[in-house]
């Protein structure tokens, strides 16, 4: 069955009341949800339940969403306004300093406990720097490089303009460069 359609007929499965339906959409869709969370926070409890709750809200709410759109992006936009807020509320309070990421970039052909050592290394100091962008450029570098979306669709999930996509796109990369350039 296609995704889009077996997405459409769990949803209205779980809208006449099937909660099964619902926790098979929870287990096809939260491992992408928890990867943007995730990159987005740098912290694996707070995307945990950034997760968690945009599933809470997307199952409290679907009573209102209509099954013919797809239920990726609808629960990927809840899911995201979450992780904003949650960024918005923590930068307000004590800046978090723990970084968890793992980027699994090790090659299979780094052989050397130092290069893994050395690769490790540079995947902490890229999950930090893009900690450090601020969120407006952070959330838009996400999008693109991890989640892979279009400009169009970056554009269309954030309610901004192309060229609002392209110019914080810009300027994130050249934060990173300068932040990175050193380790180049």
């Amino acid at each position: 069955m296609e995704n889009g359609v077996e997405d459409q007929s769990l949803v209205e499965a779980a809208q006449e009341g099937d909660k099964d339906s619902y926790g098979r959409l929870v287990t096809k869709h939260q491992k992408r949800l928890f990867r943007f969370a995730y990159m987005m926070l740098s912290r694996r409890d707070a995307a945990e339940d950034i997760v968690q709750e945009a599933f809470v809200k997307g199952y409290m709410a679907l009573s209102a969403f209509e099954p013919d759109r797809p239920f990726y992006p609808w629960i990927a936009t809840i899911a995201r306004n979450l992780t904003l807020n949650y960024i918005k509320k923590t930068e307000r309070e004590k800046p978090e300093t723990e970084i968890d990421h793992d980027f699994n970039t090790i090659p299979a052909n780094i052989d050397s406990p130092h290069d893994r050592l050395i690769t490790k290394e540079n995947d902490r100091k890229l999950a930090a720097a893009v900690k450090s962008l601020p969120p407006p450029y952070r959330v838009v570098f996400v999008m693109r490089m991890m989640e892979k979306l279009s400009y169009e669709e970056i554009a269309t999930k954030l309610s901004i303009s192309i060229g609002t996509v392209n110019s914080r796109l810009f300027r994130a990369r050249e934060k990173l460069l300068e932040m990175l350039k050193e380790h180049l």
